[in-house]
């Protein structure tokens, strides 16, 4: 049945290589499948995904009744919820990268981020400290430090799309964030992932960065979707 989802999601693998990403990964228990109408599964994380198939997509909405934060790829599933008392702050983008390792600027150093740097990253970052500790734990939350020096971190969310990019203030204008997302996408690439990560559609510094290093665009947009009494 697995390979048999894959196959199916495959169909449009720039739009869906996020649920893709966590049905390999056996990150996600899948909520809801069938072919003629869609998917929807819940990550580890506790975030649903859902991705309909066709016009009628009804049975996909008893699978996540209930939940909080649902990533859906439909802007009609998502002004169902909205209507339902659920928020979202726009839609996004999603980017994958299908190449190789990209040639990084040696002259920066990175390394993983410490559970008791969390005060420290939540001055710049929006989250909270049990999400933070969450990647840390796994490894997935990098900084670019020189000379002793914090400069900005980035990294992978809990679902592993890349994210969490900060450049503190005084160091930005300087080529950092790009240097930054190479070393996050070189390190997915290194694990045997493929890269990707969500953008909303206004960010456009964003948009133009994903671009430049190679990252390809999918057709569908995404809305990150939550209930407001959560």
């Amino acid at each position: 049945m697995k390979n048999g989802i894959i196959n199916k999601l495959n169909e449009d693998i720039r739009s869906n290589i996020d649920i893709i990403h966590l049905i390999k990964r056996d990150l996600a228990d899948i909520l809801y499948y069938k072919e003629s109408v869609g998917i929807a599964v819940k990550a580890e994380c506790g975030t649903c995904f859902a991705v309909p198939f066709s016009d009628d997509y009804e049975p996909l909405y008893f699978s996540l009744d209930g939940e909080e934060l649902i990533c859906m790829h439909s802007k009609e599933m998502s002004e169902h919820y909205l209507s339902l008392g659920y928020k979202h702050n726009g839609a996004c983008y999603t980017f994958s990268y299908f190449g190789g390792k990209i040639e990084e600027d040696n002259s920066h150093n990175f390394r993983l981020m410490r559970e008791d740097e969390i005060p420290f990253i939540l001055k710049y970052y929006n989250s909270n400290e049990e999400s933070l500790s969450y990647d840390i734990r796994r490894e997935n939350l990098f900084c670019l430090e020189d000379d002793g020096v914090v400069k900005g971190f980035a990294g992978f969310h809990a679902e592993e799309a890349m994210g969490l990019l900060v450049i503190l203030p005084q160091f930005r204008k300087a080529g950092l964030g790009r240097a930054m997302e190479i070393h996050i996408i070189n390190e997915a690439v290194k694990r045997g992932w493929t890269p990707f990560c969500n953008v909303y559609t206004t960010n456009a510094a964003s948009i133009n960065l994903q671009h430049s290093l190679g990252l390809e665009e999918g057709k569908d947009l995404s809305y990150w979707m939550w209930r407001q009494d959560a």
